[in-house]
């Protein structure tokens, strides 16, 4: 399987796509809007942004999938299109893709939390994702679990996955860097939320959204140190900034650039961008990669 190849070949660094919101928005993406919906509503735009990030150099693009859950879907009154979602979100990605490279099945949090500050629970959890799963599996090449805040909606997530596909897997947490070091919103350690994914056997261990890449430089470091799994880093560019309803993220792509370089050069196995990078912020990774030899 080409991934695992691409894991094995220590000379391969696996670059993956940036932002897919920050794209929406500047097409015109509403507050409120669900994204996912886009796959049905406008899917030449979505098929638009996965080309931008293939031509950019992308080695492989998520699906427009990471709210499509019947939980999160229902909140909006909209779960009975899901099958709808998925099945047009597989047919705008495979429009943009291009052989010897990879689409990845895109699983997102669900938005529900679980008691005291919501009511989810991790058997609900599981079947949402199961659902999601079920219908992304047979479109894709393997999954990205990403910005999950709470480690058992990530265990729920990561069982439905492998319940249902043997395919590889990229578990990504999204931290908050505090005085102590690196949490989850719900408390959990980086130490504590890599061990339980090594545990789960995962592909990739990984982390995306909330830090910028200074930040995320700072918690490779310690990732490394934790770990001998293949990394995945897709940090924000920089912090957000509001400016009325819109968020905007000022970083410079050559000081993001060059924070990848050094997260490379740490060791991380795939790259790529969360909020706030584009296109343009892809292809000056893809140059750096090209440019050396690792």
């Amino acid at each position: 399987m080409l991934f695992h190849n691409w894991l094995k070949d220590d000379s391969k660094i696996i670059l993956f796509d940036g932002a897919f919101g920050t794209e929406l928005i500047k097409r015109g993406l509403k507050p409120g809007k669900v994204p996912d919906l886009l796959n049905i509503e406008n899917p030449e735009i979505i098929t638009e942004i996965h080309k931008s990030y293939y031509d950019a150099g992308s080695d492989m693009c998520q699906s427009n999938t990471f709210g499509s859950t019947p939980i999160n879907l229902k909140r909006h009154n909209i779960e009975g299109k899901i099958t709808n979602i998925i099945e047009k979100a597989l047919d705008n990605i495979k429009k943009a893709y291009r052989p010897g490279h990879l689409i990845v099945g895109d699983i997102g949090p669900t938005g529900e939390f679980r008691p005291p500050v919501g009511n989810a629970s991790s058997e609900e959890w599981y079947s949402s994702f199961k659902t999601q799963t079920e219908l992304l599996e047979g479109g894709v090449d393997l999954f990205h679990i990403e910005t999950i805040s709470d480690l058992e909606e990530m265990l729920a997530a990561i069982h439905a996955v492998k319940d249902v596909s043997n395919k590889p897997l990229i578990a990504s947490i999204t931290y908050k860097k505090t005085k102590r070091g690196y949490f989850t919103i719900m408390g959990d350690s980086l130490e504590k939320c890599i061990k339980t994914l090594e545990n789960e056997k995962v592909d990739v261990v990984g982390a995306n959204c909330t830090l910028g890449s200074y930040d995320m430089l700072d918690l490779v470091k310690q990732t490394t140190e934790l770990t001998d799994l293949p990394i995945s880093i897709k940090p924000n560019a920089g912090k957000p900034r509001i400016e009325g309803t819109k968020t905007l993220y000022d970083q410079p792509i050559s000081e993001f650039v060059s924070d990848i370089q050094k997260m490379i050069d740490l060791g991380v196995k795939i790259v790529g961008g969360c909020c706030g990078t584009t296109p343009e912020t892809i292809k000056e990774i893809r140059k750096i990669i090209d440019s050396n030899k690792y």
